[in-house]
């Protein structure tokens, strides 16, 4: 398992028990783009007991002023910033331009809204997500 996998690992367990926001958790993760990201700009934070958590309000605040500061994204990879942010619960981002997700970015964010909404067992009978590959085709 790679760092970041295990990040985001951590990240999920962390987030256990809020649909909410193991949904964001899990799209960022997902995404591949943020989690990374999110660890150059220390807008990941380990807790004094070694758990990790995301700086929520941070990463709120850099999509407000996005391409202004540290982070770095396309246009659709900020859009699945602010819906990570939005779907905490927490923070009130305009998500005006969704319709600037490409193909695969709008099959996560439709995937983690119906987690938010109903959990990841319901999300997943959604069939949002294409098929994982099988180990032996991949």
């Amino acid at each position: 398992m790679d760092h970041i996998t295990t990040l985001a690992t951590r990240l999920g367990e962390r987030a256990a028990g809020s649909w909410q926001e193991e949904a964001a958790v899990w799209l960022l993760g997902s995404h591949g783009h943020w989690l990374p990201e999110l660890e150059r700009t220390q807008l990941v934070i380990a807790d004094a007991d070694g758990q990790s958590r995301i700086a929520w309000r941070q990463v709120a605040a850099a999509c407000l002023s996005a391409g202004d500061g540290p982070l770095i994204g396309t246009l659709s990879e900020w859009q699945v910033l602010r819906l990570a942010c939005v779907l905490t619960g927490r923070h009130a981002l305009s998500l005006a331009n969704l319709s600037a997700l490409d193909e695969p970015n709008k099959r996560l964010a439709l995937h983690a809204m119906a987690w938010a909404a109903g959990g990841r067992a319901w999300a997943a009978s959604l069939g949002l997500l294409p098929p994982a590959p099988h180990p032996a085709s991949a």
